[in-house]
C-alpha cells in the first residue's frame, strides 16, 4: 500500500508534497544533525541569495580572518574560559499574561520576550551540552534555569541559524510537543531541519534576508524581519546551506533586536533606519577570537551596533547574550562583561546583565536582572 505523500515547506511558506522514500532510523547524533542537504534545498531554492547552493555573507571576508588552527585547540583544551566561582542561577516566574515588554535571560542566547502582549522564545538551547551528542560537546557551565517542557506557554520560537548552541534538537521536539499553539520562525533553509524532527510545515514560517513574517496573535501584529547577519551555518560537513540571520522584532508599541550570531556589519545601521529604535538590544558579545574576528562581536563592537540601531535615541537598553553559559572561546570567562561594562560606560550606553534565569521590565527599570548587576564579579 502507498503510504500519504509528506508535506514539505515550499518557500516562502506554501506547503506542498513529495513522494516520501523509504528511510531507516539514524543513530541519535545523526538525527540530531537535522535534515539532509537535498531536504534543505526543497526549501532554499526560492532565494535569490543562494548561488550553487550556498549562502554567503554579504560583506566580503576581512584579510585577518584565518579561522582556527592548532595553537587554538591547545588554547581552548586549556579551558580559560571558564569560572572559579559557581554561576548563581534563578527560576524564573512567569505570568499567565504576557507583559507589554520584558526578557527572561535563561542563558547564551535562550531568552524568553514578552512584547507588546505576544510570548517568544529565542533560540532554545535548554540541553545540558551544545552538540549532536549529549555525551560530547560544549557542557553548560551553568544549570538551566528550567527544562524545554517547563517554559511558559509560548506564542512564538524565533531561531537565528542552525548552529547547535543555537538550534538544539531536545529542546526543539519538547516546544514543539508540548506547545502545539506555538509557531517557528526562522531563516530560509532551517524549516528543513525542523521538519526532519517532526513539526509540521504549517506551524513554521521562514524568511529570506530583507523579508519579514507577521503574525497576528490574540488580535496583536508582530513583524518578523529578517535582517542579514555576518556569520556562517551548517551542522555536518556541509555549511551555508541554510541562512543566518538578526531579527528585528516590531509590534504596535515596542521594538526588539536579536542579533542572533554575528560579526561587524556596517549594515546595521541601515537596519537602526529601517526598523529602530529598539527599546532592547538582545546582542551577542562573546565567543569571540582574533582567529575568526568575521563572525563574532567582540563586546565593543556590540556597543557600537547597539548604536548604530539606536542612533540619537536615549533610553534604549542593550542586554548582552551568547556569553557564560557554554565555553567556545579563548578569552577568559568575565572578560565579556568586563570590556563591554567599560565601553558602555564610555559612549553613554545603559546595560543590563542579567543573572541567568532573571527577567527585566526595560520600561520601569525594574526586575530581577536589575537587583545584583555585579555578580558576574563574584564569578571571575
Amino acid at each position: 500500500m502507498c503510504s500519504e505523500p509528506l508535506p514539505r515547506l515550499d518557500y516562502p511558506g506554501r506547503v506542498t508534497f513529495k513522494t516520501p522514500a523509504l528511510r531507516l532510523p539514524r543513530p541519535a547524533p545523526l538525527y540530531a544533525m537535522g535534515a539532509s542537504a537535498e531536504a534543505i534545498a526543497e526549501t532554499t531554492g526560492a532565494s535569490r541569495f543562494l548561488v550553487d547552493g550556498t549562502f554567503a555573507n554579504l560583506d566580503a571576508a576581512s584579510a585577518t580572518m584565518d579561522g582556527p588552527g592548532f595553537d587554538t585547540a591547545v588554547d581552548m583544551l586549556r579551558r580559560p574560559g571558564r569560572p572559579n566561582g559557581t554561576i548563581p542561577v534563578l527560576r524564573p516566574d512567569f505570568t499567565a499574561v504576557p507583559h507589554d515588554l520584558s526578557v527572561t535571560w535563561l542563558g547564551h542566547a535562550t531568552a524568553v520576550v514578552d512584547l507588546d502582549g505576544v510570548r517568544m522564545v529565542t533560540d532554545p538551547v535548554l540541553s545540558a551540552r551544545c552538540s549532536p551528542s549529549q555525551l560530547v560537546g560544549p557542557k553548560r557551565m551553568h544549570r538551566a534555569p528550567l527544562a524545554a517542557s517547563g517554559l511558559p506557554d509560548l506564542d512564538v520560537v524565533v531561531i537565528s541559524h542552525d548552529h547547535y548552541d543555537h538550534l538544539d534538537t531536545p529542546s526543539i521536539r519538547a516546544i514543539a510537543a508540548t506547545q502545539p499553539q506555538a509557531v517557528f520562525v526562522v531563516p530560509v533553509g532551517v524549516a528543513a531541519h525542523l521538519m526532519a524532527w517532526g513539526v509540521d510545515a504549517s506551524r513554521i514560517h521562514q524568511a529570506d534576508w530583507f523579508q519579514d513574517v507577521q503574525l497576528t496573535v490574540r488580535g496583536t501584529t508582530i513583524a518578523f524581519h529578517a535582517v542579514p547577519a555576518r556569520h556562517f551555518s551548517g551542522r555536518g560537513l556541509s555549511r551555508n546551506l541554510t541562512q543566518w540571520v538578526s531579527w528585528a522584532i516590531v509590534g504596535p508599541k515596542h521594538r526588539v533586536f536579536f542579533s542572533g550570531d554575528t560579526g561587524f556589519t556596517e549594515s546595521y545601521q541601515q537596519t537602526g533606519a529601517d526598523h529602530g529604535p529598539f527599546d532592547v538590544s538582545l546582542i551577542a558579545v562573546g565567543a569571540y577570537d582574533p582567529a575568526w574576528p568575521d563572525i563574532h562581536l567582540n563586546p565593543e563592537e556590540g556597543v557600537t551596533v547597539h548604536g548604530m540601531l539606536n542612533t540619537g535615541t536615549k533610553g534604549a537598553l542593550l542586554v548582552p547574550i551568547h556569553w557564560g553559559t557554554f565555553n567556545l572561546a579563548r578569552h577568559p570567562w568575565a572578560d565579556p562583561m568586563r570590556r563591554l561594562s567599560a565601553e558602555a560606560s564610555r559612549v553613554g550606553v545603559e546595560i543590563c546583565v542579567p543573572r541567568p534565569g532573571s527577567t527585566l521590565m526595560p520600561d520601569s527599570r525594574t526586575g530581577t536582572a536589575f537587583f545584583d548587576q555585579t555578580w558576574w564579579e563574584r564569578c571571575a
